[in-house]
């Protein structure tokens, strides 16, 4: 499996995919530096509602077309490899460039708000347990969406795609996090999530008594990220399954 995983890392070495790791992040944290009272959160916000969903759904087309574009897998699929490892290994790297690309928002982040404490003597309102614990529910609860984009990319194309995962899907995330049936919707996730951990409601306002709080047992979180990984592998399995019993056009 290495030499599969190694070989999907290699196609996009020096590529747009790398630039877009850094990109992401610090076009979010760029959006928000003319908000220092709210710099943290509000950068946050602007990351898991519309900046990483864009940014992995893109890293999915970019990595799914590298192969199935123009040449549908036709330099792929006479080989002697085993296709079904070749889709496993597409998602692996991906989930690799999702989790650098979050580290790289995390450090900003981080940095941003010390920054802030230091030239407008604003105190850090979000701790590094505080983004870290952010940034683990954020990679584990988007997890799924990989093996799903890919798929999607592979059926109906890359614009689509980005319109389905991160615009629909964002909008429906957001519209049933505050609601008793969000751990029905994979998109809520990571929204509903986002308040235990740093203290933001999924309409991006702070947890205060005035704007109110959206209780998430510890149960529930637990809940939500085990079924992320269930969900994760499951939709794996079977679109690579499926991938493998494509042949030549």
């Amino acid at each position: 499996m290495k030499k599969y995983i190694r070989s999907e890392w290699m196609k996009h070495r020096r590529t747009f995919v790398m630039k877009l790791l850094i990109l992401a992040p610090v076009i979010t944290l760029l959006m928000n530096v003319f908000a220092p009272m709210w710099y943290q959160q509000n950068s946050f916000n602007w990351w898991y509602i519309l900046l990483f969903p864009g940014c992995l759904t893109l890293l999915c087309t970019i990595c799914e077309q590298r192969d199935g574009g123009k040449m549908k897998y036709r330099s792929l699929i006479p080989l002697s490899i085993k296709l079904e490892n070749v889709w496993i290994a597409k998602a692996t790297v991906i989930l690799l460039f999702d989790i650098a690309a979050n580290l790289v928002f995390l450090s900003l982040n981080m940095l941003g708000g010390v920054a802030v404490f230091l030239i407008y003597e604003i105190p850090i309102s979000i701790s590094l347990i505080q983004a870290t614990a952010g940034i683990f529910c954020i990679i584990v609860a988007s997890m799924w969406e990989i093996p799903v984009c890919l798929w999607l990319s592979k059926k109906v194309g890359a614009f689509a795609t980005v319109v389905i995962n991160a615009g629909i899907g964002s909008f429906l995330g957001v519209a049933l996090a505050n609601t008793k049936f969000w751990i029905f919707c994979p998109y809520s996730w990571i929204s509903r999530l986002m308040v235990p951990a740093i203290g933001i409601l999924p309409n991006g306002v702070p947890v205060s008594e005035e704007a109110g709080n959206l209780p998430v047992p510890v149960a529930m979180i637990v809940l939500a990220l085990l079924f992320s990984v269930i969900l994760s592998f499951t939709l794996l399995r079977l679109s690579a399954k499926s991938f493998s019993q494509q042949e030549v056009k």
